[in-house]
């Protein structure tokens, strides 16, 4: 009270007892010191009540970051506890923070705090501070968790890998604790790029179209010409069709309706021409009037990899068909539905680069590892004469037991499995594990960002049934999924017009399956296939917290937004230290730990 105040409430006073009854004054003078004493208490107790309730939320705060050994759980919830108070100061009337008691109990960690509250008017009968206590009390979650974290892993991420390990290993940290394995506990890695890695062992090869039966295995080369018979002479039935385009003695690259040709031409009734000339053209290749050479109607990538002496499937996939939703949903593979099991990633030999040197300058080869066979052709079309060479990208022949310049190092690789990431780490209760698969990351160039098939293989490896059968079919047990990325959906660019791109899991945009064949085209299409796996992971009542890494594309922020199972679990991180943040606060979310007190 400042003097002025009191100086008129004495005054105040004196001239009530002047204006009185003697008895009436007495009365008064024997109750007036206890109820200025309760008044004086009143204001400092309502100030400790506030005191009290910001207190209490220091305390919840703090338990939930009581994590480890004793040493950890004091610095932590001294931290929390102290950054708590500093960012509260003015609701706090002055109080001051004493050091925070951690105790570690059977079942979890309790916490108690006091804080020292100053008096006002209570100074005026003795009492010149009070002690204010809070409790908060944590045991740790009884029900079983399994988290699968979907890190892109694409050629942007090459200067902010550290950062990511950092984060991504603080989760494993927070969900372990002390442990290095836990009953409770599971996490899977899901590294991806354009494609992912769902390796190569024998459970895998169980789950893959071994025979070429899938309706997408091989759709971008099977029917497709690539050069022609050497010394073929043709006389034309003069029937006029496509097919038929003159008389003579020539050769002929078909440049258009290559996929269907080969099946075209016997819908026409054309016979195959004369046997090849061409000695090292092997069946089944085959040839069409008049006289060039198409690839099979039915071709198996397995096979191609085996004629590659130097390396073998590294584990990548294509997409799923759309039919079903089964490119994004965890339907089991079955050997008996060829549509339902997955097709092997193979990113063709591209045009050699001495061709493209000398032919055409201004196209771009991303991935020459074989020599196209360029003998196949003959000066005497005028076809040959041109700049054009994209045909050498159909050319099968040149897969015939020669080993390949092979690179499958990273980041920059050179092959059929170019741009394939590090495979998936299933679901394991072994923190040093994923603690290792972490720190073996790295990014990988090419092909492009495919967060759709990310999020859902992320899906797959938490699922219970197959493909990935680590999952628990128990309905208690909480189900995570952490989809990080630092882009849009997109397919990279490729100079060569024959392609228009580089490969993804839905092919390239010249003969892939994407509609439009266009970049734009492309993000619409991934953006929607991404939506829908969300939407039947959630389904399947998985959390899902989403990670934006210097994403700027509204129309990406809000498809990860939506994505989150709620708003507080969309995270948008613009900085190295944000990313790192951004799992630390997703590892406190989904603390073992939950307030009981």
């Amino acid at each position: 009270m400042s003097g002025t105040s009191k100086k008129r409430w004495i005054t105040w006073a004196v001239d009530f007892r002047a204006d009185e009854t003697g008895g009436m004054a007495i009365l008064l003078g024997l109750f007036l010191v206890p109820l200025l004493f309760m008044g004086g208490l009143a204001v400092d107790y309502t100030r400790g009540l506030s005191v009290r309730y910001q207190l209490q939320a220091a305390a919840d705060s703090a338990v939930l970051a009581a994590r480890g050994t004793s040493d950890d759980a004091q610095s932590s919830v001294r931290s929390v506890a102290n950054a708590f108070v500093k960012t509260n100061a003015e609701k706090l009337n002055g109080a001051k923070l004493k050091p925070a008691v951690v105790v570690q109990t059977d079942s979890g960690v309790r916490v108690e705090l006091t804080a020292v509250l100053q008096t006002t008017i209570s100074k005026a009968v003795g009492i010149d501070e009070f002690e204010i206590h809070a409790v908060a009390e944590a045991m740790r979650a009884s029900s079983e968790i399994e988290i699968a974290m979907v890190l892109d892993n694409t050629g942007s991420m090459a200067g902010s890998m550290a950062d990511l390990k950092t984060g991504a290993k603080d989760l494993v940290a927070a969900i372990f604790g002390s442990s290095t394995k836990s009953a409770k506990v599971k996490m899977a890695v899901v590294p991806y790029v354009g494609t992912v890695n769902i390796g190569n062992g024998a459970e895998q090869m169980s789950w893959m179209d071994k025979n070429a039966d899938n309706s997408w295995h091989g759709h971008m080369v099977e029917g497709y010409s690539f050069g022609y018979e050497l010394g073929c002479t043709y006389n034309s039935s003069g029937d006029g069709s496509s097919f038929d385009p003159g008389t003579g003695t020539h050769g002929w690259l078909d440049d258009g309706l290559t996929r269907f040709a080969s099946v075209l031409g016997a819908a026409l009734g054309i016979s195959s021409a004369h046997a090849a000339s061409a000695a090292d053209v092997p069946s089944p290749y085959q040839f069409w009037p008049d006289c060039w050479i198409a690839n099979p109607e039915k071709m198996n990538m397995f096979d191609t990899f085996a004629k590659i002496p130097n390396t073998t499937w590294k584990g990548c996939v294509m997409a799923r068909t759309e039919w079903h939703d089964r490119d994004v949903s965890d339907e089991a593979p079955d050997q008996n539905e060829p549509d339902t099991l997955f097709v092997p990633w193979f990113w063709p030999d591209s045009l050699d680069q001495s061709a493209v040197d000398t032919s055409s300058p201004g196209t771009e080869t991303v991935n020459d590892y074989l020599p196209d066979r360029l003998d196949l052709r003959n000066s005497m079309f005028p076809k040959f004469n041109e700049p054009w060479i994209g045909w050498g990208h159909y050319n099968w022949v040149k897969y015939n037991g020669t080993s390949a310049t092979i690179d499958e190092t990273g980041p920059d690789t050179l092959g059929p499995n170019k741009a394939c990431p590090d495979p998936i780490l299933p679901l394991t209760s072994v923190r040093s594990a994923i603690d290792s698969k972490i720190d073996s990351l790295s990014h990988w160039n090419g092909s492009g960002t495919n967060t759709a098939q990310g999020t859902a293989w992320g899906m797959r490896a938490l699922s219970p049934g197959a493909p990935f059968t680590e999952g628990s079919s128990n309905p208690a047990t909480q189900k995570v999924m952490v989809v990080m990325t630092d882009g849009v959906n997109n397919i990279d660019p490729v100079g060569d017009e024959t392609l228009i791109s580089q490969m993804s899991t839905y092919g390239t945009l010249a003969n892939g399956r994407i509609q439009p064949a266009s970049f734009s085209g492309f993000k619409a299409y991934a953006d929607a296939r991404m939506e829908k796996a969300c939407e039947i992971a959630k389904a399947q009542n998985i959390q899902i917290y989403t990670v934006a890494f210097n994403v700027t594309d509204e129309a990406t922020l809000t498809l990860l937004r939506d994505c989150a199972t709620r708003p507080p679990y969309a995270f948008s991180a613009s900085t190295s230290s944000e990313l790192v943040d951004a799992f630390r606060s997703i590892g406190t979310s989904l603390t073992e730990l939950r307030l009981t007190k």
